[in-house]
């Protein structure tokens, strides 16, 4: 009778289950004591021997630093993609795991459930934005007027993409039948974008002589001065074919600074 070492202690493999670990499909567990308390070895009885390629096959051991966040990174990525595509109600955990190459087991371990999963990849996407927005050459060292174009035009130039357009459209047409979802995604991706906006406003308020008001609330006007009118032409198919993202951005950064019956630029 042949005996496969299973779990772990504190002594190294007896040379008798060295010599025998080549098997496969377990048939009963068994339980034996060594000569103290601290010699206890489980193994099972197996039958039939593994083939030769089955036996040189390399271990899977720990995943090395940063592996896990990649995988992460890319089931999150993957699963962003197929929301976009198909919506929310028609994507699956099942259809997102067979789409990022892991078991719907990994998913659930790591997401209680489709909703969670949607947010964390939303996230993931702005924590994404964000950084590019930080990144704009020497917006700190440009005027409060010519930092909101930066930032308006990188805003507008990824809101205004096919598949973000879709992904908007999919909001709107589920928002009455995930009504928590909704206002859980407003909390996650606009309203973050929101406060960056208002921290540039308030870093910028006192040397740019701007009213120290509600910097929140002004950034959510600009954000939706920016955004809605194009992004509703786009959303029903009817956006200009000449259509200028700049001059839009110019537009609304100089109404929304200086207002409509004084516009002046800085």
């Amino acid at each position: 009778m042949d005996f496969f070492l299973y779990g772990k202690q504190k002594f190294s493999y007896p040379p008798f289950f060295r010599e025998h670990k080549n098997f496969c499909a377990a048939l009963a567990r068994k339980r034996f004591f060594g000569n103290n308390k601290n010699e206890t070895f489980y193994f099972y009885f197996l039958g039939q021997t593994m083939t030769e390629e089955t036996t040189n096959k390399p271990k899977v051991g720990r995943p090395k630093a940063g592996t896990e966040v990649e995988r992460n990174g890319y089931l999150l990525d993957q699963a962003l993609a197929l929301f976009m595509r198909q919506g929310y109600a028609n994507t699956s955990i099942a259809k997102i795991a067979a789409e990022a190459g892991v078991s719907t087991r990994t998913i659930y371990e790591r997401y209680k459930n489709k909703a969670e999963l949607m947010l964390a990849s939303v996230d993931r996407l702005v924590d994404t934005d964000i950084s590019e927005l930080q990144r704009i050459e020497k917006l700190e060292q440009m005027s409060c007027h010519d930092g909101l174009i930066a930032l308006g035009e990188n805003m507008l130039a990824k809101v205004m993409q096919p598949d973000m357009i879709s992904f908007y459209r999919m909001g709107v047409a589920e928002a009455m039948h995930f009504p928590e979802l909704n206002e859980l995604m407003e909390t996650t991706g606009p309203k973050r974008i929101q406060a960056v906006i208002a921290d540039y406003l308030y870093r910028h308020g006192e040397t740019d002589g701007l009213p120290t008001q509600d910097f929140e609330r002004a950034a959510a006007l600009f954000l939706e001065m920016l955004f809605a009118v194009p992004r509703n032409k786009a959303l029903f198919g009817c956006l200009e074919a000449d259509w200028n993202g700049r001059a839009h951005v110019v537009f609304v950064v100089q109404v929304f600074l200086y207002g409509i019956a004084c516009r002046r630029s800085s």
